[in-house]
């Protein structure tokens, strides 16, 4: 099955060149283009594609608040922010709005390619030359307010364990845990924490210290 993708750029002629070069892959079918922020909130609404690629430039509603804005009326689209800007406050936001890729200009299309593939697959994609802004930046910020002392030590010890790549069955060998208590630990760690998954549990994990970046 083909990844619906939809463009949102106000440059037409590199909205044009994607279009072209991305309905060429097997894969992909390119549903839809905007050129405003309103346009792409709409017709991501309309069009419901598998990924939208969002420029943050654009005029109206920036890429950044058209994807705060799809957070609430299209949560199941994954998002790729397809930006120059490599400051560490963009990547913060993006990430703060659950964005799944974020992704240069300078390389746009060789990368842009992998990370509709990573994205369309559940994971996230970050290029590679703004990376170290996602730990420095974003990790420095995520979630402030939260103690890692409601946590008890058993809590913390899986914690460690999850973000450290164990799954829970892997855990419990190791702990001598049956699978539920495992389970049941790992909904408590994530209802405390108001995490949402696995990134912000790794996330939580390297602000507080508890493994290392």
């Amino acid at each position: 099955m083909k990844t619906r993708v939809l463009i949102a750029d106000d440059h037409k002629i590199l909205r044009q060149s994607l279009f072209i070069l991305l309905q060429q892959e097997g894969d992909i079918d390119v549903v839809g283009e905007a050129g405003t922020g309103s346009e792409a909130l709409e017709a991501v609404q309309r069009l419901k594609p598998d990924v939208a690629i969002l420029d943050i430039s654009l005029p109206q509603l920036s890429g950044l608040d058209v994807a705060a804005h799809m957070r609430q009326v299209a949560p199941d689209v994954r998002v790729i922010i397809l930006t120059m800007h490599k400051g560490e406050e963009f990547v913060a936001r993006a990430f703060r709005e659950r964005v799944q890729g974020y992704v240069l200009k300078d390389n746009a299309l060789e990368e842009l390619l992998r990370a509709i593939r990573v994205v369309r697959s559940g994971g996230t994609y970050v290029s590679p030359d703004i990376a170290g802004h996602v730990v420095a930046g974003f990790v420095e910020n995520y979630g402030q307010g939260r103690e890692r002392d409601i946590l008890s030590p058993r809590e913390r010890e899986i914690v460690e364990l999850l973000a450290s790549g164990q799954n829970n069955r892997e855990i419990a060998d190791l702990l001598s845990l049956s699978l539920k208590t495992v389970e049941t630990h790992r909904a408590n760690i994530m209802r405390k924490l108001g995490l949402r998954g696995m990134r912000d549990l790794v996330l939580y994990a390297v602000r507080n210290r508890i493994i290392e970046p």
